[in-house]
């Protein structure tokens, strides 16, 4: 019998074809062989699934694609159980697709079952767990779930030494976009928005204590960005950097 991980690499293959009708059937069979074989055989080939997410070209080809999503996150649910990390993981996936179909309640749904089970293992601060808020945020936000985006957005409040400075930015009509760790070293949680920040006359009008100073990135591959951070806590809060804004864009000042 051919063990359920060679079949991988040809689902796979299947996969970045679009041929999901005959990726179906195929998926199918090796999870229910790799499920009678041992629990760690499905959790491989399970893991080696999931990790293909989805890269599409237009609408059509994501909307061809969600009968596969619907079958793995099912097959996952019924063989590792719905609340295994393998069925999280199709959960995430399949939440994901939808989102981008524009099916946002079930999207929602499913991410905040994600996010559930992310929350009930590891710290609110935890980069897995902000990385789930974000993909959630950016749903709530599309859906004008503006009740769900300030219930997320207090689990991960910034230290006391921002808290204002937050408000305030927001209450000018900036936007937050994203709330994460996007460096590994000195970066606790920043919150990113999409306008340009005056560091200077926030510092000074708000009058923000001494630990608060300014970030200013201007990076190649890695992005860029501009704004506060607390040298205590380190949390931060990041505009656009001015060498890269377009005119357009909104400045918050004090």
């Amino acid at each position: 019998m051919v063990k359920p991980t060679s079949t991988v690499p040809a689902i796979l293959q299947m996969l970045q074809e679009n041929r999901f009708d005959s990726a179906i059937p195929a998926v199918t069979q090796t999870l229910r062989e790799a499920a009678a074989e041992s629990p760690r055989r499905l959790t491989e080939v399970a893991q080696a699934l999931v990790r293909w997410q989805g890269f599409f070209k237009n609408t059509a080809e994501a909307m061809a694609s969600e009968p596969y999503f619907r079958t793995v996150h099912t097959l996952l649910e019924e063989l590792a159980g719905p609340d295994s990390p393998a069925a999280m993981a199709a959960a995430n996936n399949l939440g994901g697709l939808l989102g981008s179909i524009n099916k946002l309640d079930e999207a929602i749904s499913l991410r905040e079952k994600v996010l559930a089970h992310l929350t009930s293992r590891y710290r609110t601060d935890d980069q897995r767990v902000m990385i789930a808020e974000d993909g959630l945020r950016m749903l709530y936000r599309r859906a004008g779930r503006q009740d769900k985006l300030e219930q997320l957005d207090a689990g991960t409040a910034l230290c006391e030494h921002l808290q204002a400075a937050e408000k305030y930015i927001c209450d000018q009509g900036a936007r937050v976009v994203s709330r994460g760790r996007p460096w590994s070293a000195n970066c606790h949680v920043w919150v990113y928005v999409d306008a340009l920040l005056d560091c200077e006359r926030l510092i000074t009008g708000l009058a923000l204590p001494s630990c608060i100073h300014i970030h200013d990135h201007r990076g190649t591959h890695d992005g860029s960005e501009r704004g506060v951070v607390c040298t205590i806590h380190n949390d931060g809060i990041m505009g656009l950097h001015p060498e890269d804004a377009s005119a357009a864009i909104k400045t918050i000042t004090a």
